[in-house]
C-alpha cells in the first residue's frame, strides 16, 4: 500500500478535526451500545468427570466427552520422553463419544424426530434453581412444542455420579383443553466408539462397534470404551441397527416416516460393525388436558471395553428405582442446596446480577476437574502404537497396561465449558476463578483448584534451551497451562514455545486472596516451604537487573519466543501484586527475610513500572519494547495494574493511561475494550507487534470487567456500571454464558463461551469488588508518583497517536500532532482507533478514502 502524501495526511486531519467534534458531540448524550443479540445456542454440562452439550440450533445432544479436559497427557516413549515430531509434542487427546442423540414424539397420529421442530428459544435455557429464578443449574433445557403438546428436554451430567455420565429426559405435558391420545416418546443415540483420536471437539470414528442388550440396558462397547444406556421408565421397545439398515430395520427411517409404525425390537446377537445406533419406544398413553408425563435415558461411559459389569453397577448405583422426573427433580436439588448452602452473594445486585452471578458459579464448578483415575488401553489407537503412562496405579505401583491409573488432574479448574475450546488448566485463567470461588464462599472448591497447582507435574521445562539465559531457577507453576491429567505443557508455532512468567504472581495473589477471604491459614501453612522456594523465590529469580522488570515471556495473549517475547507490563504488574501478597503471608509464618525480600521486589519491580513503562505523558503501555519505540503500545491488559491495585486509581498513571486506552480501544459496539492495538499497527514478523488480527481488535470481556473495576476506583462509576450492564444483558441473552470477546463492530459472541475464570469467575470479582468498596493497595499503600524519575527507556517523548491513523513518515518514530487528538467523548468517540471504527466508516462513505488506509505500508 502507498504511503499517504502529506498533502493528504493535512487534509484528512483537518476534516477528521472538523467532523469529529461535531458528530462525536452529537452522541456524546446518545451513546449506547449496541443491541443485544443471541448468537450462542450450546449448553454445557458436566460433573467434572465427563461434559455434555446440548445443541439448541442442532436441536439435539451433539457432544459426550469422556473427560471433562481435552487431553491426558503428553505422548511419551519407552524411557519416559516427550515425543515430538516435525517439532510439535505429541498428545493423548480425550474423545467425544457420541455423534447425536435425541429424542422423538408420536401424537395425533403421526410421528417426528424433535431434531426437526421448531425450538422456542426465549422458553429454553437452563432449568431454573427455584421457583422465580432463571438458571443457577447445570441442566439444559430445550423447549419445543407440537400441537397443544409443550416438549422439555433436560440434559445434565449428574453431579452424584464421579464418572462421565449423563441424563437425556423428556417432559410432555397436555397445554390444551382436551386429552392427548396415544403419546408415545422415542429416544435415538448414536455414540461413536471407534479407533481415532482426533480432537476433542471432533467425531471419532465409528467403526468395530458393537451393540448388545442387557435386560433393558443398551450395551455399546468398541476400542474407545463401553457406553452402557438405561431407560427410565417403561419401555415398548429397544430397538439398534447399523447405519446401512433400511426399511423397518432403521429405526431412524420409522419415525422419520411420520406414521404410526412402532420400532423394530433387538433380537440379534452382538456382533461387530460400523455405524450402529439404538433407540428406546416409550408409550404414554393418553395425557389428560393440564397433565404431564415423562420419559428418558441415562448413561455412563467407561474407558475400559470389557467393562459392561462395571458400567452397569455405577447406573444402578445412580439411577435405583427412579424415573425421569425424579431424577430431574433430584438433580435441581442439588443444585438448590448449592446456591443455599453454598454461594454467598455479594449485596447491591440487582436481579439480572444475582442471577448471572448465581449461574456464574455453576460454570466455575462444573469446569474443575474432579477425577482422580483413568482407565487406559495399552495403545493409542488400533493401528498398536503403544501407549505409555508417567502415572501409577491407584495402589501405587507400576501401571500395568490396560489398567486404571491415578493422576494429578483433580482440582483443576479448566478456562472454558464445551463448546469453547480452551477447556484446557491454565494458571491464569484458574487464579481468577480461584479467587472468585473463595468470593462466593465456595471455599472447598477454591482449596482445592490452589492445591492443584502445588501438586500438578511442573517445573519440567527448567532446562529449556530458550530459558538457559535466564538461568531458570526451579519452579513449580506452570510456565503456560496443563494437560488433563495434571503435567504443564505449552503450545507450539513457528516461533517456538509460549512460555509466560505471570502465572507466578497471580497464583500468590490468588492464594493470599484465599486466605484473606476464608479465614483458612491451613493452606499456607501445610504448603509454605513449596510456595516460599518454588513460586515466590522463583519469581524474584526471574526479575531482570538491567530493567527492574520481569525478564521478557510470551505473557497474557501468548505471543510465543524466538523474538516474540517481551517485557510484557502483564507479567510485571502481576508479579508486583504477587510479591507483595507473598511479603504478607511470609509476615504471617514468621519468615521475615522473605517478608522484606519479597515486598522490597515488589515495590521495585512497580517503580521500575512507573519509570520504565509510561510514555511521556505516565500513560502505561503493553511492553517496554514497544513503549521505546513511542508507538502502538495500548494494550487494554495494563487494567489490572489498577484492578490489582499497584497504583493511585486518582493518580496521573491511572488518569492517563485509561484516558489513552478509552482513546485508543473503546469498542464501537460496546461498553468496554478491545484487547490491544496490535490488529493496526502490526506489519509482519519484524514488527514489534507479534500478532496483529481479529484476536487483538476484538472487544475482551476479561479486560473489560477488570476496567470496569478501574473506572470506578478511579471515580468513573457510569462507565463501571456501563461495562456490568453491558456484559450481564449480553449472558442472560445468551443463556447465562460469559463470552471471551465480542465482536467489536456488532457486539455478537465471537470465539470461545462459556469462559470461566476470564468471564463467570472475572463477573464475580467485579461484582463484589462493586459491593465491598474497601481499598487493598499492594504493599499496603500506593506508588508515591511524585517521586518518580523517567529514564531514556520511556520512549522518544510522544504519545501514540493511536490506531487507524495516518502515517507519520518513517516507520518507528513517534506519530506527529498527538496534541491535536480531540479528547474523549461519550465514553469512546475519539479520532482514532476501534472506538472511531464506525467513524471512520461514515467518512469513507463520503469519499474520504484516505482516513481508513493503516497507518504503515
Amino acid at each position: 500500500m502507498k504511503r499517504l502524501s502529506h498533502l493528504c495526511r493535512a487534509s484528512a486531519r483537518a476534516l477528521t478535526l472538523f467532523l469529529v467534534p461535531l458528530l462525536c458531540g452529537l452522541a456524546i448524550e446518545a451513546r449506547a451500545e449496541v443491541a443485544v443479540q443471541r448468537t450462542f445456542t450450546k449448553l454445557a454440562s458436566s460433573n467434572g468427570h465427563g461434559a455434555v452439550m446440548l445443541d439448541l440450533e442442532q436441536k439435539k445432544v451433539s457432544h459426550f466427552r469422556e473427560h471433562l479436559f481435552a487431553t491426558e497427557e503428553p505422548v511419551i516413549d519407552g524411557v519416559g520422553n516427550d515425543v515430538f515430531v516435525r517439532g510439535q509434542p505429541q498428545v493423548v487427546h480425550a474423545r467425544d463419544v457420541l455423534f447425536d442423540a435425541f429424542f422423538g414424539l408420536r401424537s395425533g397420529g403421526s410421528q417426528r424426530w424433535l431434531s426437526a421442530q421448531d425450538v422456542d428459544l426465549d422458553a429454553s435455557g437452563y432449568a431454573p434453581w427455584a421457583s422465580g429464578e432463571n438458571g443457577g443449574t447445570g441442566l439444559a433445557r430445550m423447549v419445543q412444542r407440537v400441537g397443544t403438546l409443550e416438549v422439555t428436554t433436560y440434559v445434565f451430567a449428574p453431579q452424584s455420579v464421579p464418572h462421565a455420565a449423563f441424563v437425556m429426559a423428556l417432559r410432555v405435558r397436555n397445554t390444551g383443553t382436551a386429552p392427548s391420545t396415544g403419546v408415545s416418546v422415542f429416544s435415538l443415540q448414536n455414540f461413536h466408539l471407534g479407533y481415532g483420536r482426533p480432537g476433542v471437539m471432533s467425531d471419532i470414528d465409528e467403526n468395530g462397534e458393537t451393540v448388545e442388550l442387557s435386560g433393558n440396558d443398551f450395551v455399546e462397547k468398541g476400542f474407545a470404551g463401553v457406553v452402557v444406556g438405561r431407560p427410565l421408565g417403561t419401555v415398548a421397545r429397544k430397538a439398534a441397527w447399523v447405519s446401512t439398515a433400511t426399511g423397518a430395520a432403521n429405526g431412524y427411517n420409522v419415525v422419520q416416516s411420520g406414521g404410526g409404525q412402532d420400532l423394530q425390537d433387538f433380537t440379534a446377537q452382538p456382533s461387530a460393525a460400523k455405524g450402529w445406533a439404538t433407540a428406546y419406544q416409550f408409550n404414554l398413553g393418553d395425557i389428560a388436558a393440564g397433565a404431564e408425563k415423562w420419559a428418558g435415558v441415562a448413561f455412563v461411559h467407561f474407558g475400559n471395553p470389557e467393562g459392561t459389569t462395571t458400567a452397569r453397577q455405577w447406573l444402578a448405583d445412580y439411577v435405583g428405582t427412579s424415573d425421569a422426573k425424579a431424577l430431574v427433580d433430584a438433580e435441581v436439588a442439588r443444585w438448590a442446596s448449592f446456591q443455599n448452602d453454598t454461594v454467598k452473594v455479594p449485596t447491591g445486585l440487582s436481579d439480572n446480577e444475582e442471577t448471572l452471578l448465581r449461574h456464574s458459579a455453576v460454570v466455575m464448578h462444573m469446569a474443575q476437574v474432579r477425577s482422580s483415575e483413568a482407565w487406559l488401553r495399552e495403545f493409542l489407537s488400533r493401528d498398536g502404537e503403544p501407549r505409555a503412562t508417567r502415572f501409577k496405579a491407584p495402589n501405587g505401583s507400576p501401571a500395568m497396561l490396560p489398567g486404571l491409573v491415578k493422576h494429578a488432574g483433580k482440582g483443576a479448574v479448566l478456562a472454558s465449558l464445551p463448546p469453547g475450546q480452551w477447556t484446557y488448566a491454565w494458571i491464569r485463567d484458574g487464579a481468577y476463578a480461584a479467587a472468585a470461588m473463595a468470593t462466593l464462599g465456595m471455599n472447598t472448591d477454591a482449596r482445592e483448584a490452589l492445591s492443584y497447582y502445588l501438586n500438578a507435574d511442573s517445573g519440567r521445562f527448567q532446562n529449556w534451551r530458550e530459558l538457559q539465559p535466564y538461568s531458570m531457577p526451579p519452579y513449580i507453576i506452570t510456565l503456560t497451562r496443563y494437560h488433563g491429567f495434571g503435567v504443564e505443557e505449552t503450545d507450539f508455532n513457528e516461533a517456538g514455545p509460549n512460555i509466560e512468567f505471570d502465572g507466578f504472581g497471580l497464583f500468590l495473589w490468588a492464594l493470599r486472596h484465599y486466605e484473606r477471604t476464608t479465614g483458612d491459614v491451613t493452606l499456607v501453612d501445610q504448603t509454605w516451604p513449596t510456595v516460599s522456594t518454588k513460586v515466590g523465590d522463583a519469581l524474584v529469580a526471574l526479575i531482570d537487573p538491567q530493567t527492574g522488570l520481569i525478564r521478557a515471556d510470551s505473557s497474557i495473549w501468548e505471543t510465543h519466543w524466538n523474538g516474540r517475547q517481551r517485557s510484557w507490563t502483564y507479567t510485571s504488574l502481576t508479579a508486583a501484586r504477587g510479591l507483595c501478597d507473598a511479603a504478607a503471608l511470609a509476615e504471617r509464618v514468621g519468615d521475615t527475610e522473605r517478608a522484606t525480600r519479597y515486598r522490597n521486589a515488589g515495590e521495585s519491580i512497580r517503580r521500575a513500572m512507573a519509570e520504565k513503562l509510561t510514555d511521556h505523558n505516565f500513560a502505561l503501555g503493553s511492553n517496554l519494547e514497544e513503549v521505546r519505540s513511542g508507538r502502538g503500545y495500548w494494550d487494554a491488559a495494563v487494567l489490572d495494574a489498577f484492578a490489582f491495585e499497584l497504583f493511585d486509581p486518582a493518580g496521573k498513571i491511572a488518569r492517563e493511561t485509561l484516558r489513552g486506552l478509552d482513546l485508543r480501544l473503546s469498542s464501537p459496539a460496546g461498553a468496554g475494550w478491545s484487547r490491544n492495538d496490535d490488529r493496526y499497527d502490526h506489519t509482519g514478523g519484524a514488527d514489534l507487534s507479534p500478532w496483529g488480527g481479529e484476536y487483538d481488535s476484538a472487544e475482551w470481556v476479561i479486560v473489560s470487567l477488570r476496567g470496569a473495576m478501574a473506572k470506578r476506583m478511579a471515580g468513573d462509576p457510569e462507565r463501571a456500571e456501563r461495562v456490568l450492564k453491558w456484559v450481564t444483558d449480553q449472558s442472560l441473552k445468551n443463556y447465562l454464558a460469559v463470552s471471551e470477546t465480542y465482536d467489536e463492530l456488532n457486539g455478537t459472541y465471537k470465539y470461545n463461551s462459556p469462559m470461566v475464570g476470564f468471564g463467570a469467575g472475572a463477573y464475580a470479582l467485579a461484582l463484589a469488588h462493586r459491593a465491598e468498596g474497601t481499598a487493598d493497595p499492594a504493599c499496603g499503600a500506593y506508588l508515591d508518583e511524585s517521586t518518580i524519575t523517567k529514564t531514556p527507556d520511556a520512549g522518544p517523548g510522544t504519545p501514540d497517536a493511536g490506531p487507524g491513523t495516518p502515517d507519520s513518515g518513517t516507520p518507528g518514530q513517534p506519530d506527529s500532532g498527538s496534541s491535536e487528538e480531540p479528547q474523549v467523548m461519550g465514553g469512546g468517540c475519539s479520532a482514532t482507533g476501534p472506538g472511531a471504527m464506525a467513524l471512520w466508516l461514515m467518512l469513507s462513505l463520503a469519499g474520504v478514502t484516505a482516513l481508513t488506509r493503516r497507518r504503515r505500508a
